[in-house]
């Protein structure tokens, strides 16, 4: 996603990579011209960009506006929907605003093939075949065929006193393992 970003060119020479191939060459100047990950400021240039997308198609696409607003972390949108045809209107509503910001979205997964027949296998996450179990994103396991959500923990042994810390703390590794 980051190198999908191009910063503005008055920036770019804030971005620079020297570069040597050998001790005995000169250092070559490299000035990048997209966000890089593992620069300090990409995560947030990445989520602005995604953010600022929405907010130029609130209009066009109502239904995609809010999944991204609301619903993504980095650049992975976890988003559903009460029934198939909302979910396939806000399927096609997400491809067309993503598009629009030259972004590509693939992995996709669904409990429901109707939603991934119109989507490209290289794009599907899951297949809907029988060695298709679970879906991992962010520590976060999901089976689709059940539509259940599992979180794997590796709790250590408990404490005899247990506290508001130890408490928030084994609660927190839920969420970071």
């Amino acid at each position: 996603m980051f190198r999908q970003i191009k910063v503005q060119e008055h920036q770019q020479d804030f971005l620079r990579i020297l570069w040597r191939p050998s001790p005995e060459e000169d250092i070559v100047s490299y000035r990048l011209k997209t966000v890089t990950y593992g620069t300090k400021p990409a995560p947030y240039l990445a989520t602005r960009c995604l953010l600022q997308l929405a907010h130029e198609g609130k209009n066009k696409y109502p239904l995609a506006t809010p999944v991204i607003e609301n619903s993504t972390y980095m650049d992975d949108i976890l988003s559903g929907a009460d029934d198939i045809t909302t979910a396939k209107e806000m399927q096609r509503q997400l491809i067309g605003l993503m598009k629009e910001g030259c972004f590509h979205l693939y992995k996709w997964s669904a409990n429901s093939e109707e939603l991934l027949k119109d989507v490209p296998t290289e794009n599907k996450e899951f297949l809907f075949n029988e060695n298709d179990e679970l879906v991992k994103t962010l520590g976060l396991s999901w089976r689709p065929r059940e539509d259940t959500f599992m979180y794997q923990m590796n709790l250590q042994e408990v404490p005899v006193t247990i506290t508001k810390r130890t408490v928030l703390s084994f609660i927190s590794k839920l969420y970071d393992p």
